[in-house]
C-alpha cells in the first residue's frame, strides 16, 4: 500500500535500470523482516510484541518517506531534525500534510496493531532444521540485498542501511585528503583588467539579491499563450553578465547562501549553518569588511533561528543582520507564507539602507538581501491564482509554481525602481542569483529533495555593473554560486588569501573546472557539470549516469557505457571525489588556519611563511 501511494505521489525513487528487481526485492525484504521476528522469537507473546513494535516503526518510516516525497533516510533526519522544532520548520513540514494521508497512511495502519495482537501469527510447525534454514534465508535477504548494493523501496531497513552508508562514505572522504592540513588556502589574485574607473576611484557598493526558489528553467521562456514567465528578470539579466547554464550548488536556501558567500561546496550529510559551529571559515563578508565595507544581511523571513541563520551570518562577518519582525497574532496583509511580501520587503530594505548610509556617508556597502514570497508550496499568497491548464499538459504543482514565480518577478520590478531612483547606487555592482532551484513536474517531481535533474539545480543569475562589465549572455560554459565570491574580489581588484573554491566569472579563462552539485537527500545524488556533459552519481543505488545536455536536455540518453565518452567521465569523476573531500575538510576544521583575530593578507609575512610549510591541493 505504501509503495503504491509513494509511486502515486511522484516521490517514487526510480533507478535508471533494474527497477523491476528493486520492486520484487522490496516485498521480499518486508517478508524477511517480519518472518525473521516470528522465526527467531519462539514465545508467542514476545513475538507478537516485537512484531507490533517493528510494525509501528515500519508505518512511521513509510509515512515519513511519503510526506518527504521519498527523501526520508538517515542523512535527511540528521540534517533536518533540529529545524523541525522551529515554527518555520513546522510550517514547511505541515504545509502539505493532508488529513486523508494521516488517516489512510498512518492511523489506519497503526490500528492494525490491534489485529496483530488479537490474531497472532501461528508458531512455526516445521522441524528445527527447517526453522533455521528459513531464518537463514531471511537473514540472507536482509543482509545480502544491501551488500549487493541494491536499494529497495522498503523504508525501515533502507533507513538502517542508509546510516551505515552515511558513515562509510564519511570515512572514505577523510581518506581522500591524503593528510593535507589546509588544502584549500591560496592567494586570490585579481585577473580582470582594472575595471574600476581609476586607481583612486571609491569602492562601488555591492548589492546581492537572493531570489527564493528561482529556477533558471523558465528564463526567456513563454507560456503557451505567449506570455513570458519572468519578463522583469529576463530584461534585467541582459543588462549585464549572465549564463544560460548557471547552477545552485545544492537544494536549500542555507546551502545556497553558504555556497555563494563562502565559495565552498555545500555539505552532503550535514548543514553548514548548524553542524560545523567550530569550523573556522573565511567568507566574503569578512574579506570585504577588511577592505572597509559595511556588511549587512536583510531577510524577508521572520525566523532568524531557522537553521541558526542569524548566528552563522554573524560568524562569517556580517556587521548588521536584519530579519523581519515576528508576526503578530493578526499579521498585516503584506506578511504571509514565510515572510514579508517581496515588493514591501524591497521598499523596507532600501529605506533601511538609506538610513545606514546617512550615518556613514562615503562608506561602501556590501548589502545582501533574501526575499521569501516565492517559497514552497507556492500557493500561500492570499491572492494566489494558479496558472490555467493548457490542454492538460501541466500539473497543479507546475501551475502553482509558475504563477508564484511570475508574481515574484512582478514584484522584482519594485527592487529596480527603488534601486534606480537612488543616485548613490548608479555605479553599484548588482547581482541577482537564485538561492536554489525547484522542480515543477518537468520530470514528474515537485519537491527539491528528490532527484538530480537539471531543474533541481538550474537557477537564474545576473551581474550588472554599468560601464564596467559589458552585457553578455554566456551560452557555452557552466558556472555556479561558488564562483560569485571570487568574481566580486576580482572586480574590486582585491588580492588576499582565501579558501574560495570557485573561479572568477570575469577572468577570461575558458577552461573552467566542472561545477559540483549536491543533492543530499534521495539516497544522495552528486553531479559534476562541464558543459555540455553532466555526470550524476546516485550513491545509494550505486549507479553512474552521463548525459550530453546540449543534445539531451531531458537526460534520457545515458552515455555512461559508451567508450567514446570515457574521457569525459574520467574528467568529471574527480569533482565527485572533491565533494566528499570538501565535506571532510569542513567537518575537521581544515578550511582556514588563522583565527578571526589574525587576518593575513596574501602578501603578508605570516601567510608567506605558512605557504612555505603547507601543501595546497586546490
Amino acid at each position: 500500500m505504501f509503495l503504491i501511494a509513494l509511486a502515486a505521489s511522484d516521490g517514487y525513487d526510480v533507478a535508471r535500470h533494474g527497477e523491476a528487481i528493486r520492486v520484487l526485492l522490496t516485498y521480499a525484504t518486508v517478508l524477511a523482516l517480519f518472518g525473521l521476528i516470528l522465526l527467531a522469537i519462539r514465545t508467542p507473546r514476545r513475538a507478537t510484541r516485537a512484531t507490533a513494535v517493528v510494525f509501528s516503526l515500519f508505518v512511521a518510516a513509510n509515512f515519513a518517506r511519503f510526506e518527504t516525497t521519498g527523501s526520508f533516510d538517515y542523512g535527511f533526519v540528521r540534517a533536518n531534525l533540529r529545524e523541525i522544532a522551529t515554527p518555520l520548520g513546522r510550517r514547511i513540514v505541515l504545509s502539505n500534510v493532508h488529513l486523508w494521508e494521516v488517516v489512510v497512511l498512518f492511523a489506519l495502519p497503526l490500528a492494525l496493531i490491534g489485529a496483530i495482537v488479537r490474531w497472532p501469527a501461528p508458531r512455526w510447525r516445521g522441524t528445527e532444521r527447517s526453522r533455521r534454514l528459513a531464518m537463514g534465508v531471511c537473514v540472507l535477504v536482509l543482509v545480502g540485498v544491501p551488500v549487493a548494493r541494491i536499494r529497495t523501496h522498503e523504508s525501515l531497513t533502507d533507513f538502517v542501511v542508509s546510516a551505515f552508508r552515511f558513515h562509510a562514505v564519511k570515512r572514505a572522504a577523510a581518506a581522500s585528503i591524503h593528510g593535507a592540513e589546509f588544502p584549500l588556502v591560496h592567494e586570490s589574485v585579481p585577473t580582470a583588467a582594472r575595471m574600476l574607473a581609476s586607481a583612486d576611484a571609491p569602492r562601488p557598493h555591492v548589492i546581492l539579491l537572493f531570489l527564493e526558489s528561482w529556477s533558471g528553467h523558465y528564463s526567456d521562456k513563454t507560456r503557451p499563450d505567449g506570455h513570458p514567465f519572468t519578463p522583469t528578470f529576463d530584461a534585467r539579466r541582459r543588462e549585464g553578465l549572465t549564463f544560460d547554464h548557471f547552477y545552485g550548488n545544492s537544494v536549500q536556501s542555507s546551502r545556497g547562501h553558504f555556497a555563494t558567500l563562502c565559495s565552498l561546496i555545500p555539505m552532503i550529510h550535514a548543514k553548514e549553518f548548524v553542524d560545523i559551529p567550530n569550523t573556522r571559515v573565511r567568507c566574503l563578508p569578512e574579506v570585504l569588511g577588511e577592505q572597509g565595507y559595511a556588511t549587512s544581511f536583510h531577510s524577508a523571513s521572520d525566523e532568524p533561528d531557522f537553521d541558526s541563520a542569524d548566528k552563522f551570518l554573524a560568524r562569517i562577518g556580517f556587521d548588521d543582520i536584519r530579519f523581519a519582525q515576528k508576526r503578530p497574532e493578526t499579521p498585516e496583509s503584506s506578511v504571509w507564507g514565510v515572510g514579508v511580501q517581496d515588493d514591501v520587503f524591497y521598499q523596507r530594505f532600501f529605506a533601511g539602507l538609506d538610513a545606514t548610509m546617512a550615518r556613514e556617508p562615503g562608506r561602501p556597502q556590501f548589502a545582501v538581501l533574501a526575499n521569501a514570497s516565492h517559497h514552497y508550496p507556492f500557493d500561500k499568497n492570499p491572492n494566489h491564482v494558479p496558472d490555467p491548464e493548457y490542454d492538460g499538459q501541466s500539473t497543479k504543482y507546475q501551475r502553482n509554481y509558475t504563477a508564484s514565480l511570475t508574481a515574484s518577478d512582478r514584484w522584482l520590478a519594485t527592487f529596480f525602481t527603488e534601486l534606480d531612483r537612488r543616485p548613490a547606487f548608479r555605479d553599484a555592482i548588482v547581482i541577482l542569483v537564485g538561492d536554489h532551484s525547484f522542480p515543477a513536474d518537468e520530470h514528474g517531481i515537485h519537491f527539491n529533495g528528490i532527484g538530480s535533474f537539471e531543474e533541481t539545480f538550474h537557477i537564474g543569475f545576473s551581474l550588472r555593473w554599468k560601464g564596467h562589465v559589458p552585457p553578455q549572455v554566456v551560452t557555452d560554459r557552466a558556472a555556479s554560486q561558488i564562483d560569485l565570491a571570487p568574481t566580486i574580489l576580482d572586480l574590486l581588484d582585491i588580492r588576499t588569501a582565501t579558501p574560495f573554491m570557485g573561479q572568477s566569472l570575469v577572468s577570461g579563462d575558458a577552461a573552467r573546472p566542472p561545477v559540483p552539485l549536491v543533492q543530499p537527500y534521495d539516497g544522495v545524488q552528486l553531479a559534476a557539470v562541464r558543459w555540455p556533459f553532466k555526470l550524476t552519481v546516485h550513491e545509494s543505488a550505486e549507479q553512474e549516469h552521463l548525459y550530453d545536455l546540449a543534445q539531451d536536455p531531458r537526460e534520457e540518453n545515458d552515455l555512461i557505457d559508451d567508450p567514446l565518452f570515457a574521457p569525459e567521465v574520467a574528467t568529471l569523476r574527480p569533482t565527485i571525489v572533491g565533494i566528499h573531500a570538501n565535506e571532510d575538510i569542513l567537518l575537521t576544521n581544515r578550511v582556514w588556519p588563522f583565527p578571526a583575530s589574525r587576518r593575513p593578507k596574501a602578501d603578508s609575512t605570516v601567510f608567506t611563511e605558512w605557504r612555505q610549510t603547507h601543501v595546497t591541493l586546490r
